[in-house]
């Protein structure tokens, strides 16, 4: 079964005009939350390294950084573009997968866009083509590519930068196909980095190798047209019961942007029903801290996993610690980026919290379910179980909500005329004829 070549022909010959008009929307939508988060984790440490780097080593002034007012070449931009989107882990998720599709995808596509001239029609069509094969392939590799250690969104990034730069630069078949097998044989990125700045750096990364990838294709440079099915690639290599099946099932009958999660939490998604459950206690029986012994969190395998830090020091830790999250949610009933600083994360009355927290894992429940359990100081116990947490597509957040998101992260580095003017343009992404339009905005 030609995988990869068929994936690669699946890129260069959809069309836009053969996009479900929720499909359609659906990707507007994953624009405007990936530019919010962007822009917000901008002003990361991380968006200030990688940035202070590309103006030490140069590069032609091809693409745009967001929020810093860098032009640097089209790789560093969706490199540091990329890392940016994810800083803050309040980008969006793909939970089937288990990974964040968006933060390797669009930055490549907006950065080869601005450097061609694209229009907002060409660059959602590249990026909601490559969503679809990122996701494929992350279906047929199935979880345990994950349980391993791998981070599925670097992985499974790469192939979704480089089917996107594929398409926006034209390539043909044959090299479409050799831009996958470079994506692929440069796969990597461990899970023991999370809670550091490697995980951000991770999609971009992903989009910066995706981008040159198919510009290396563009140019002659060979590679195998059978990276992910061949003897020794990338499913054998780094799958585990992995199946070729679902990576090309139904391809562009149903499409996996319809499955994407939205987060409302600044913290691994995995720890979200956790936190859902807290504020629902808190609020509905008026609960504070002072009135609690004990904290129970019954939860999924891969939140303790991921998010199963005990002891948290900084605010980027505190994002992977489903104990301070738990902790967090049940004393003030948000988890905004305000919310996971590094003062925050060391302040005695959260400690205090959070030390009273126990999570034990439930083989029985899934990764987006969570059973909490409060116990009052006079020994009453009060209980919610969470199967559909908020921001999953079965519990979407509205038009409202998402531009809600993206004007408060927005907003920290844009005035607000700026902010207006992207809320438009990106709702209306579509109908916008060269995608600078849009860039010149964020900085």
């Amino acid at each position: 079964m030609k995988i990869t070549e068929t994936l690669a022909r699946f890129a260069l010959r959809t069309n836009f005009s053969s996009f479900p008009a929720n499909v359609v929307h659906q990707g507007k939508r994953c624009f405007l939350d990936l530019l919010g988060v962007a822009l917000g984790g901008s002003t990361q440490p991380v968006a200030r390294i990688l940035t202070q780097m590309a103006e030490d080593f140069g590069g032609k002034p091809q693409a745009t950084v967001l929020g810093r007012g860098l032009k640097t070449n089209v790789l560093n931009a969706a490199f540091i573009n990329g890392a940016m989107a994810h800083a803050l882990d309040f980008d969006d998720t793909h939970i089937q997968t288990i990974m964040h599709p968006s933060a390797p995808v669009i930055p490549a596509v907006l950065a080869i866009s601005e450097w061609k001239g694209l229009s907002g029609r060409k660059a959602l069509e590249a990026f909601l083509l490559g969503y679809e094969v990122e996701t494929r392939i992350g279906l047929g590799m199935g979880t345990k590519h994950y349980d391993r250690g791998w981070h599925a969104t670097s992985t499974y990034g790469r192939f979704g930068s480089a089917a996107a730069a594929s398409k926006l630069l034209n390539l043909p078949l044959e090299k479409a196909t050799q831009a996958l097998g470079l994506a692929g044989t440069q796969a990597a990125g461990l899970r023991l980095v999370f809670g550091t700045m490697a995980k951000p750096f991770h999609p971009g990364k992903s989009a910066y190798d995706g981008v040159l990838a198919a510009l290396l294709a563009q140019r002659g440079l060979t590679c195998v047209s059978d990276i992910i099915e061949g003897k020794k690639g990338y499913r054998e290599v780094l799958g585990e019961d992995s199946r070729l099946e679902p990576m090309v099932k139904n391809l562009g009958r149903s499409y996996q942007v319809l499955r994407n999660t939205f987060k409302p939490y600044a913290a691994c998604l995995l720890t979200h029903p956790t936190i859902d459950g807290l504020i629902q206690l808190r609020n509905e029986h008026n609960l504070r801290a002072q009135d609690v012994s004990r904290i129970q969190c019954e939860v999924a395998r891969f939140c303790l996993d991921s998010a199963g830090q005990v002891e948290p020091k900084t605010g980027l830790e505190g994002k992977f610690s489903v104990y301070y999250c738990a902790a967090l949610a049940l004393a003030e009933g948000v988890a905004g980026e305000d919310q996971f600083t590094d003062q925050k994360v060391r302040s005695p009355e959260l400690v205090t919290l959070r030390r009273k927290v126990q999570a034990t894992v439930n083989p029985r429940l899934k990764d987006t379910e969570a059973r909490v359990t409060v116990t009052a100081r006079d020994g009453k116990k009060y209980s919610a179980m969470v199967d559909r947490p908020k921001g999953d597509p079965r519990n979407p957040p509205s038009d409202e909500d998402l531009e809600y998101k993206f004007r408060s992260l927005a907003s920290r580095v844009l005035p607000k005329d700026r902010v207006n003017s992207l809320v438009r343009f990106l709702w209306n992404l579509e109908k916008v004829g060269d995608i600078r339009q849009i860039v010149r905005l964020c900085h």
